[in-house]
């Protein structure tokens, strides 16, 4: 029960309700002005000349690729209309299958059985993601990160002691004595992975916290430890003879202003995602100076 306690406030903290864009007409408002729903999008880019609809569709598409399959608020995408719910319905016999060629969805969805299943098994939920990261998941990068994380826990130190769970946790930390600097390496690799649309307040955060925790020299080698981890990956990628990273940008994303926002490295490789032919789009009465919405128009066919 506090496994699921505790995930709970993961899941708070990683996806806080939206606040609807102010446009400037309630000076009385709470939270700065942000865009983090369709209805925000559009009221957004109500006027411009951007084909609205073309360029969320494919932005869909490129965060599914990249293993964001479920809700994607800032699309319209809910939770019951998304690609993960078709993998709720699949047993773990054709998640296994699935998962043997290459399925992204099936990897990720077989290490969230490992993790809330009857028989909880931390080392396999972090298999299964670290498995859908080398296919291409971002989305399974910021999960590792927020799992390492939450394994380290003191509050899950004492669940259920002497329990298959709580000794397989005793392994697994024993085994990852740097766990929280492994935590903090996931989240600059998707970062870099990522590029500008991976840079968001909630990572923000977490790298914040762990950098803070970890001190300069422990996120010095964070860092360098996600260099390695972005060059492994891009390895294995290639060694199933696929794309070993696309730079192609979304065509409309909102991002921190910068990455320099979130990556405390002093040498960092470069980002995989080319945002140079990206614009800015300027929102009148959106005035946040934590979000940038930006348009990258498509490549001429």
């Amino acid at each position: 029960m506090l496994l699921y306690v505790v995930l709970s406030i993961v899941d708070q903290a990683v996806d806080p309700d939206p606040v609807t864009l102010d446009t400037g007409d309630t000076p009385d408002a709470i939270a700065p002005p942000a865009i983090n729903n369709r209805a925000d999008l559009e009221l957004a880019l109500k006027g411009n000349s951007i084909s609205l609809i073309d360029a969320i569709n494919s932005s869909i598409v490129w965060f599914e690729r990249r293993g964001f399959l479920g809700k994607l608020d800032l699309y319209g995408v809910s939770t019951a209309d998304s690609i993960s719910a078709n993998y709720l319905e699949m047993s773990e016999a054709q998640l296994l299958e699935l998962a043997g060629t290459g399925d992204i969805g099936a990897a990720q969805q077989l290490a969230e059985l490992s993790l809330n299943g009857d028989n909880p098994d931390p080392e396999a939920v972090i298999e299964w993601y670290r498995q859908a990261a080398s296919l291409g998941s971002v989305y399974a990068m910021f999960r590792l990160s927020e799992l390492l994380e939450l394994f380290s826990d003191p509050l899950l130190a004492d669940f259920n002691k002497g329990s298959l769970y709580a000794m397989r946790l005793e392994k697994l930390l024993a085994q990852e004595p740097l766990i929280r600097r492994d935590a903090l390496a996931w989240s600059l690799t998707a970062v870099l992975a990522g590029g500008l649309p991976a840079a968001q307040n909630d990572v923000a955060t977490r790298v914040q916290r762990l950098s803070a925790e970890l001190g300069a020299q422990g996120t010095n080698r964070a860092c360098d430890k996600a260099n390695r981890l972005l060059l492994d990956l891009a390895a294995e990628r290639r060694s199933r003879g696929g794309l070993v990273f696309s730079t192609e940008p979304p065509e409309l994303f909102v991002s921190l202003p910068t990455l320099d926002d979130v990556l405390p490295c002093e040498q960092a490789l470069p980002p995989v995602i080319d945002t140079t032919g990206c614009d800015v789009v300027a929102v009148p009465g959106l005035v946040n100076p934590n979000q940038k919405l930006w348009h990258c128009p498509p490549a001429p066919l």
